[in-house]
């Protein structure tokens, strides 16, 4: 992979303000307007479709089966980043889930295939990848199909030393149904629902294959198991009120002004 991780998402209100602060402030920030900045990444429900008879491909690349005859039917994409505790220190060996739907909108879920749907059976529909040192993870798979009552998204789980400390969703900016998908819009405040909408990119001026960049920053407190089939309201559902995460107060100003004029996907 060729494009560049940056580690922290900022809005785009809070890049602007945060640029105001360098040129005012000869370029100190001090680390509480800077974590003033950045947020936890929100929790959203599991949904009914966790896999209940997991592939026997589990990496990173859900395009292509082991044994496969030709790759998944759909658009490719890319995405990737970092995990990242809530101190903004990278999180090492952390298990990033991945589940979705495929062109046809089903899933890998005896119940999972839509009316009047057929499951792609060359794609893998969930995968795996455990980070880096540098905390960073990535997945090659397609944009999920549609089906009836949501927007197009992805399901990712992490988990920590076997436990699992977030359940959330990503989605993809521009699509239409986002505005009125019941999951996104129950997800925290109007700057956690920002954080989990990302933008994809094609990869090149040629390429009809698409890149974004998200990280994940998760709490230290393992989540509830969700009772699966249950809505947005059941246990693992949306948080309450947004959480802050204090960057580690060590940070410096090249690594801010990366993160305010890095490109962000």
């Amino acid at each position: 992979m060729n494009s560049t991780i940056h580690p922290f998402h900022i809005p785009l209100s809070r890049r602007r303000l945060l640029h105001s602060l360098l040129l005012t402030t000869g370029g100190i920030i001090t680390g509480s307007v800077y974590a003033e900045a950045l947020t936890l990444t929100p929790r959203a429900t599991e949904g009914p479709y966790y896999p209940d008879h997991l592939p026997l491909d589990q990496d990173n690349d859900l395009t292509m089966i082991t044994g496969g005859k030709a790759p998944a039917s759909g658009v490719v994409t890319e995405f990737g980043g970092r995990l990242l505790d809530v101190d903004g220190k990278p999180i090492q060996n952390g298990l990033v889930e991945l589940w979705q739907s495929d062109n046809n909108g089903c899933y890998i879920h005896s119940r999972g295939t839509q009316q009047g749907k057929e499951r792609d059976p060359q794609f893998q529909g969930y995968g795996k990848v455990e980070t880096n040192a540098k905390g960073e993870y990535r997945f090659r798979t397609i944009k999920p199909g549609l089906y009836t009552g949501r927007t197009i998204h992805y399901h990712i789980r992490v988990k920590q030393n076997d436990k699992s400390m977030l359940t959330t969703q990503l989605f993809i900016a521009g699509v239409p149904q986002n505005d009125r998908d019941g999951i996104l819009r129950s997800m925290g405040t109007e700057e956690q629902r920002l954080s989990v909408i990302r933008e994809f990119k094609p990869m090149s001026a040629d390429s009809k294959e698409l890149v974004g960049t998200w990280d994940i920053v998760i709490g230290k407190t393992p989540e509830e198991r969700e009772q699966r089939g249950r809505g947005p309201g059941g246990l693992g559902g949306p948080g309450g009120p947004p959480q802050r995460r204090r960057d580690s107060a060590d940070a410096g100003d090249k690594d801010i002004k990366d993160a305010l004029f890095g490109p962000s996907f």
